[in-house]
């Protein structure tokens, strides 16, 4: 039986340190003269060493001997299992810090990302961590961003200078961007679940107010016809290249990055078709998927552009290669942007928001269906389980509505 609480109360300091048996090897110290103070101790023997384990004192630590026993016995039968010191039981649950720093984090989650992304996102992600890691000190460890304190300090550190700066949407992908190199630091074993930042997976409270992104300026059909006028009389003398580019953007109906990186190769002779692989920038395809193609029929009016784009660039790769150096061979995706804004439409039209024209003309003026047109803008239909097995090209119905849209621009006035 082991002593009873009001018998550890009557024990009194005396002239030697005493030690009174409480069972399972867990002793009662009672110390000597005049510290008066009253302590346990287990005693155990593990791999052939014999260990004693301070345990608590007695009125500070427990009130109880049963606490006390309940306590050695939990110690020992770890220890035994474990075949070591007792006294490491308190750092059981003790997690240790990664010695990785958070730049080196995301140096191994950017070559991760480099084998499962596609370039331009690829490169946004890497410019976005670059931009963080210039707000946070330099050498910190990746464990150094845990609980609620290391949220708050990313917030402080990171989020609020994008926030303040009157970029909120910039502030919300780098949360979600930090959340998924915590995550990925974690499945590589390079950082204890419970080193993470708290809540980091959750929208902070200034992402509520973050406004819905607004469609891309576009003007109703009834007042294109001043578009494709001034692209006509380019009174700003752009280069003829431009003009093109703006001019194949909007008869090809997809977006301008696709436009101006085109090569001569993905033109189909046989079947009269661009063959647009899914790789391709602005088509917006998964990483990895090569079953996707885009096809966009050559029309009368697109043969025309070509054979203008023919007698510039057809010794080169690209149909809109430029001899302007940039981050490509290419016409640069801005550059029709540009020019449609010294066209003076700046805010009213750009050359994405051709995409809400053509779908608007072909609905409610020809009665288009809006899926295939659809289609034709690059999206995918993947409703239900027939989207797994759908990679059918449609090119009757996607040169209807490539036709039909094409001569209504030239019956609206464009002249190629």
């Amino acid at each position: 039986m082991p002593l009873s609480a009001s018998k550890i109360n009557k024990w009194k300091a005396t002239e030697k340190e005493h030690w009174e048996r409480m069972g399972n090897s867990c002793y009662l110290v009672v110390a000597k003269k005049p510290t008066k103070s009253k302590r346990f101790v287990g005693v155990a023997t593990i791999a052939g060493k014999k260990y004693k384990v301070p345990l608590g004192v007695w009125g500070k630590d427990f009130d109880c001997p049963n606490d006390v026993l309940r306590k050695w016995d939990e110690i020992k039968s770890w220890a035994k299992e474990k075949q070591c010191d007792p006294k490491k039981f308190k750092e059981r649950n003790s997690i240790k810090k990664s010695e990785k720093t958070f730049k080196e984090v995301c140096d191994l989650f950017l070559k991760w990302k480099r084998e499962h992304t596609k370039d331009d996102s690829y490169t946004t992600m890497k410019n976005r961590l670059g931009q963080t890691l210039q707000r946070l000190p330099e050498g910190i460890l990746i464990s150094d961003f845990a609980g609620m304190e290391g949220t708050q300090f990313i917030k402080q550190r990171v989020i609020d200078p994008s926030v303040n700066s009157n970029k909120p949407y910039t502030g919300k992908r780098h949360r979600r961007l930090l959340n998924n190199v915590f995550e990925f630091a974690v499945q590589e074993l390079l950082l204890h679940p419970e080193l993470i930042p708290l809540n980091l997976d959750k929208p902070f409270p200034f992402e509520k107010n973050i406004p819905k992104p607004q469609p891309h300026p576009h003007l109703p059909w009834s007042e294109f016809r001043e578009v494709i006028q001034k692209i006509n009389d380019n009174p700003v003398n752009a280069k003829r290249l431009t003009d093109l580019a703006v001019k194949a953007s909007l008869l090809m109906m997809v977006r301008v990055s696709v436009v101006v990186s085109l090569r001569w190769d993905m033109f189909d002779e046989k079947n009269k078709v661009w063959k647009i692989p899914p790789d391709t920038k602005g088509l917006k395809r998964k990483f990895g998927d090569d079953m996707n193609y885009h096809f966009i029929p050559h029309t009368p009016q697109l043969e025309v552009l070509m054979n203008n784009l023919w007698a510039i660039n057809g010794h080169q790769e690209y149909v809109f290669w430029s001899a302007n150096k940039g981050s490509n061979p290419y016409l640069s995706s801005q550059t029709p942007n540009d020019h449609l804004k010294n066209l003076g439409f700046k805010g009213k039209q750009d050359a994405h928001g051709f995409r809400h024209v053509v779908t608007n003309a072909l609905v409610d003026i020809k009665q288009k269906d809006e899926k295939m047109v659809s289609r034709c803008l690059s999206h995918l239909f993947k409703e239900g389980s027939i989207g797994n097995y759908d990679f059918a090209k449609r090119l009757e119905q996607r040169r209807d509505i490539h036709e039909c849209w094409n001569q209504l621009l030239i019956d609206e006035g464009l002249k190629i």
